[in-house]
């Protein structure tokens, strides 16, 4: 494949592109150069761990290389997110891995493939929002493609030994070409999906990212997005007030929404950790092709995550969730996160709008307002925070370890505090009765959308096996 500043492609290729790939309009993006690794286990391997074969689901890793592109921002970058980006080059080598997992057999396959920019804020990339709906995208049929397209994660995986060469040849110069590196996945994606999904048809493609990556995903949304058009809806997952540079050049405001005007769906979800410390962000106005989300007392990094983390991405560099002072935050984002996927498909689909969920209530100082509990007012609210076994916060600290990776888990890892045996009997005077309140709760839940079916009846066993009273 002829690596090239842009892809031309003909008004008979393009029609026959649009009927198989669902694609919306041209994309800009160059075209890359899509390589299949060696079979043998690489660094986003998780066979072994989630049994991806139970599933019918297969594991690839391929290397994705061209010439990359770099973008400034024109003009002033204001706070409604309205941005315009130019090109200022269009020659830059890069090459860098990709995981893709995706259905066996194709009539499984749901059309609709997740593109993570993979995190790297730990030196290494994470397929974070893998971790957190991965229940779904196995039992829903969904494609997920994690890619690393940024500098400090190629470098991460080259420093594994247990790798050897693997990854030498792997070279992101600098992050202004990661935003042109997530285009030219998204066109590889519907130019070569013989190889890179194995004859897979996508129909529709989301560019999902977390944290430092969701700050890139905002400048990706109101500045690239609107250029390439080759994704058709965005989710943003646990975003600051801004989003990150194009180029260094760049005058960032301090606090920027989602342009109103964008031309696919976008979907923000938020932790209450992420809207206590970025209080901005709940200024985002919901629109027919915005929705904004904020979970009740949940952390940016919570249990569930930092297992996932834990278990798989973080074998390889012999790490597992430290111990805290406080035990890790058990509130179950992931399931109003799996929510916002299924909605994201629908609203691609049929033009279907999620529906709206209450944000946060603050107090006169502008912190999250909290009940007698201790626990968040207003938001998205799961069974967890309205019939709690404990109170949920997002403070939390090492009491050993120094390194990086145990204080970022501390301290993005949030915390429960779990009630006595006498506060449980006093709001749970039975077993029954607790699991009666946790039943209304989650059936409101569910019936306002914030929860699938499948994951109501998983909270419904929990709360059955969970020794309440005590």
């Amino acid at each position: 494949m002829q690596v090239g500043t842009k892809h031309v492609l003909s008004r008979l290729t393009l029609a026959t592109w649009l009927i198989c790939a669902g694609a919306s309009a041209i994309a800009a993006a160059p075209q890359a150069a899509i390589t299949a690794s060696p079979a043998t286990p690489g660094y986003g391997d998780r066979a072994d761990v989630d049994h991806l074969d139970q599933y019918g689901f297969t594991e690839r890793e391929f290397i994705i290389s061209g010439l990359a592109r770099k973008f400034k921002g024109v003009g002033t970058l204001g706070s409604d997110g309205k941005w315009a980006a130019s090109v200022v080059s269009s020659n830059t080598p890069y090459n860098t891995m990709m995981i893709v997992r995706s259905p066996s057999d194709p009539a499984k396959f749901n059309g609709i493939v997740i593109v993570e920019w993979l995190n790297v804020s730990t030196g290494y990339p994470l397929d974070v929002d893998w971790g957190m709906a991965h229940e779904a995208i196995l039992r829903e049929g969904y494609a997920y493609v994690g890619v690393n397209v940024q500098k400090v994660g190629i470098q991460g995986v080259q420093k594994l030994t247990a790798y050897g060469d693997r990854y030498a040849a792997g070279s992101i110069p600098s992050d202004d070409i990661s935003y042109d590196i997530l285009s030219q996945t998204a066109q590889a994606l519907r130019d070569q999906n013989d190889l890179i999904l194995g004859g897979l048809r996508p129909h529709k493609l989301i560019a999902s990212g977390h944290s430092q990556s969701a700050m890139r995903m905002m400048t990706y949304a109101n500045a690239i997005q609107p250029l390439d058009k080759v994704f058709d809806g965005i989710l943003i997952h646990g975003r600051l007030n801004s989003g990150a540079k194009m180029a260094s050049s760049d005058n960032m405001p301090s606090l920027a929404a989602v342009r109103s005007d964008t031309n696919v769906p976008v979907f923000l979800i938020q932790s209450e950790m992420d809207v206590a410390v970025a209080g901005g962000t709940s200024r985002q106005i919901d629109t027919d092709r915005i929705r904004h989300w904020e979970v009740a007392g949940s952390a940016h990094a919570d249990q569930y995550l930092l297992d996932s983390i834990g278990s798989v991405s973080g074998r390889e560099v012999g790490w597992t969730p430290p111990e805290c002072g406080s035990p890790y935050n058990a509130m179950p984002f992931y399931m109003a996160q799996i929510a916002a996927y299924d909605h994201l498909k629908n609203w691609m689909l049929n033009g279907k709008v999620p529906p709206v969920a209450p944000r946060m209530q603050r107090d006169w100082l502008g912190s999250v307002k909290k009940d007698a509990n201790g626990n968040a007012v207003g938001g998205l609210r799961l069974p967890e925070i309205d019939v709690p076994i404990a109170k949920y916060g997002h403070a939390n600290f090492t009491t050993g370890s120094l390194a990086f990776l145990d204080l970022f888990a501390c301290v993005a890892g949030g915390n429960t505090n779990y009630f006595s045996a006498t506060k449980l009997k006093s709001l749970y005077p039975t077993h029954a009765d607790y699991v009666s309140k946790y039943k209304a709760a989650a059936d409101a839940a569910l019936a306002k959308g914030y929860i699938r079916p499948a994951d109501y009846l998983q909270a419904l066993k929990r709360a059955q096996a969970a020794p309440v009273p005590q």
